[in-house]
């Protein structure tokens, strides 16, 4: 089932029957499915007042709305993400809120992107109430995305380090997001990618078709793998769920 006229633009749409992610918006739907499916198992610790650290254009709300009080998005100016869903500007390593504030934070792939990853998370520790939760997600083998910039890449051993033994955190729940074989689909897609944005081939293929030929490879091993190859050795990334 395609996205409807409302979900045309939306980077996670429903069906009758699941969350699916929009081909039509991302080169990167193996890896962004592998994380939705993800997403998905952690709404049963959602809660409360909600701040979402790099919220971009909120792609999860929709999930996430129906299991809250509010929901607060925080992002850069900067930030190359629509700017339509972002109620605070404000930098992820000073936030602009008093301690306990908050019941969950969502922090979803943006610690690659802060220069002082520990800073951020001792920020988010400081805003989470006592027992407050934070999901938090991450890459491990994934290509460089300048978003605005791009500086770290996290095993789970290091997010353990980071997120429970430095920053206090105590770690309910740690997933891979795929292993191996999501690992060297995803790499021969963004491969041929770029082969496809450079030299003659750049200038002779339709932007459609470019399209077609790097997503359709992924569409098609979701469908045929309903279960993932899950290891810690090439995992496309990882997610957290821990409480303060």
């Amino acid at each position: 089932m395609l996205p409807g006229k409302n979900q045309k633009n939306a980077f996670v749409y429903k069906t009758s029957d699941r969350h699916k992610i929009n081909w039509r918006v991302t080169d990167s739907v193996l890896a962004n499915e592998l994380l939705l499916r993800e997403v998905l198992k952690t709404v049963p610790y959602i809660k409360g007042q909600l701040l979402d650290v790099g919220c971009g254009e909120k792609p999860y709300s929709n999930i996430f709305s129906v299991h809250i009080d509010s929901y607060v998005g925080i992002d850069l100016v900067q930030s190359l993400h629509g700017k339509h869903a972002v109620d605070i500007y404000a930098s992820a390593h000073h936030l602009p809120f008093k301690k306990d504030t908050f019941d969950t934070v969502l922090c979803l792939e943006v610690l690659e992107h802060v220069e002082r990853p520990l800073e951020v998370l001792k920020e988010i520790y400081a805003v989470l109430k006592k027992g407050g939760v934070l999901i938090l997600s991450v890459p491990q083998n994934y290509w460089l995305h300048n978003d605005p910039r791009d500086f770290y890449r996290f095993t789970q051993q290091g997010l353990i380090e980071l997120a429970k033994e430095q920053a206090g955190f105590t770690i309910t729940y740690i997933h891979s997001l795929g292993g191996t074989r999501e690992f060297l689909v995803d790499f021969v897609c963004k491969f041929i990618l770029m082969k496809l944005n450079t030299g003659i081939l750049g200038k002779i293929i339709p932007t459609a078709l470019k399209k077609l030929i790097v997503t359709l490879p992924q569409i098609l091993y979701i469908k045929l793998f309903k279960n993932t190859d899950v290891d810690n050795l090439f995992s496309i990334g990882n997610i957290v769920v821990a409480t303060k």
